[in-house]
């Protein structure tokens, strides 16, 4: 099957489960609203402009103090960053790789951004710790003394994804 990122619209999202109460609730209820306190939220819709998942991008600041040593050389106090708000899919596609294609495609907005207006790191809550593994899986390295609290940086996404940085 055929899917698509875009913007979030007019897309029905009442129908959208993920299995995760409080990941439906924030698309279905907060997500319009939070566009405009400065979070975009993009959504998967299937080839009939169903929602199968979605993804919230902020802009974000991480302290020196809480990053890692090695992402935080030369760094300014307040690191510029963007945070990987949400992710969630659907539990009608689940288990089919679509959560690393979700991923790709965030990071993708977040480098093409972040190659725009600047940026260092990439920073993620993990819900839970499945969501952990997750992004772990995936190269986020989590903070010191936070597990859930995840982080790359930006130059990273950019040569995974095969794009140049700066």
């Amino acid at each position: 099957m055929t899917y698509q990122v875009e913007p979030l619209g007019d897309h029905p999202l009442t129908g959208f489960a993920s299995g995760n109460a409080q990941l439906d609730e924030w698309l279905q209820r907060h997500a319009r609203t939070a566009t405009g306190h400065g979070t975009r939220t993009y959504v998967l819709v299937n080839v009939d402009h169903l929602v199968v998942g979605y993804f919230a991008l902020a802009p974000h600041l991480l302290s020196r103090a809480q990053a890692p040593k090695r992402l935080s050389r030369g760094a300014p106090e307040q690191i510029p960053a963007i945070l990987l708000a949400k992710l969630a899919l659907d539990s009608s596609v689940h288990n089919q790789g679509l959560g690393a294609e979700l991923l790709v495609a965030a990071l993708d907005v977040i480098v093409v951004a972040g190659r725009r207006v600047g940026g260092r790191l990439v920073v993620v809550d993990a819900i839970d710790d499945a969501a952990r593994s997750f992004y772990q899986h995936h190269d986020f390295q989590p903070l010191p003394g936070q597990p859930h609290r995840l982080v790359m940086k930006l130059s990273t996404a950019a040569r995974a994804l095969g794009m140049a940085w700066p």
